[in-house]
């Protein structure tokens, strides 16, 4: 541990730092993104639509006077990945900094669920950040140091009707993350992860179009990106493993995991008061 944290005190000033953040065209990614200009970094954004991101890259420049890039991919491919980095690595650099923001739901039960939303819910929030973090990492190593960012979600802690194919990938980034974290350690590597609330994006537009998941949950619950976004930078560099925002739902995700029924039981009695 001594070790890890010499090797990523390095990275507790971004200043001239490589960071790429996917799904940087808006919500988390893009307050990420602009939380990491301030700071001095060069911010690489990927994400499918390229008009937005040159907009956010543009902005980017001016937070922190340093060149920053965008780049079309779709997370879902992995051949598209293989490509980006490939030329990131020629036309800008090795990533110091790894934030894997790309990610979407759909709330429905699961007996509602298109077996398509499914899979591509997979592809994205897990097997494309894994395969993401496999690549990176490998280059990492071979600096000697680097940090990777996994956006989770307090809905991989804390089950909630009509989120069970969401909050199955939410789950499985915050495991592979914790495995990953061992693997790493060794390496100079700080795997941290991140376990938002609802947050104030336009996640919910397509994840919940008819306002019936919101309708449930109190507007205090609701979070801003730029505060997820300051967390996430004042914890890279050390050897902070997790963030769950707002902190009182660490002590939730304890007692559910303690008392099992009685969460069960609580959640569905206060999902049914709001219908």
């Amino acid at each position: 541990m001594v070790n890890l944290q010499k090797r990523l005190k390095a990275l507790r000033s971004l200043k001239n730092k490589i960071v790429l953040i996917t799904g940087g065209s808006s919500g988390i990614g893009e307050a990420t993104a602009y939380e990491a200009a301030k700071r001095g970094a060069i911010v690489v954004l990927c994400a499918r639509n390229l008009d937005r991101l040159n907009m956010v890259a543009k902005h980017c420049l001016i937070l922190s006077g340093r060149p920053s890039f965008a780049y079309q991919l779709d997370v879902s491919d992995p051949d598209q990945i293989d490509s980006v980095l490939k030329t990131v690595s020629h036309e800008v650099g090795s990533i110091d900094v790894l934030v894997n923001s790309a990610g979407f739901g759909d709330m429905q039960a699961i007996y509602d669920e298109p077996r398509q939303t499914m899979e591509a819910m997979v592809k994205v929030n897990v097997l494309a950040l894994m395969y993401l973090s496999r690549c990176v990492a490998k280059q990492m190593m071979n600096q000697g140091y680097g940090a990777i960012v996994n956006l989770g979600s307090v809905a991989g802690k804390i089950p909630t009707p009509n989120s069970s194919v969401y909050s199955a990938t939410k789950a499985a980034v915050i495991n592979f993350s914790n495995v990953l974290r061992m693997e790493l350690a060794d390496y100079g590597i700080q795997v941290l992860t991140v376990n938002p609330g609802p947050v104030e994006t336009n996640f919910f537009d397509q994840a919940d179009p008819k306002g019936t998941y919101l309708s449930h949950l109190p507007s205090a619950f609701m979070l801003h990106p730029a505060v997820i976004a300051q967390r996430i930078w004042n914890h890279v560099g050390y050897s902070t493993r997790e963030i769950n925002i707002p902190r009182y739902f660490s002590a939730v995700a304890i007692g559910y995991q303690l008392f099992p029924g009685l969460g069960d039981w609580v959640i569905k009695h206060f999902f049914a008061l709001k219908k």
